[in-house]
């Protein structure tokens, strides 16, 4: 493998923005989930739990965008929401219960 292709599969910058189906791979190689799905992204989205703190959408801090057919979100605040709001279901890594 050359060095160009070892290095542009190693990238680290982050994306200006993700859709439903890259945040959720892109939350997967940050580690800050074990797995996710775009779905598993739309029913959060779309959740009540969440209907106060999800940062995007009408009247919420964060508008959609939109590119074609996908609706874009801001990575920062995405990836923000997921580190500091989301609570995945069930026992947490470390959990002794």
């Amino acid at each position: 493998m050359s060095a160009r292709k070892k290095n542009d599969q190693e990238e680290t910058r982050l994306p200006p923005a993700v859709t439903f189906t890259s945040g959720a791979q892109l939350l997967v190689k940050l580690g800050i989930v074990p797995s996710i799905t775009r779905e598993g992204i739309r029913h959060i989205a779309t959740s009540k739990l969440y209907a106060k703190t999800w940062p995007f959408g009408i009247d919420k801090p964060h508008p959609y965008g939109q590119a074609g057919n996908a609706l874009l979100m801001a990575t920062d605040p995405f990836l923000e929401f997921f580190r500091n709001v989301y609570q995945r279901p069930g026992p947490q890594q470390g959990d002794e219960s």
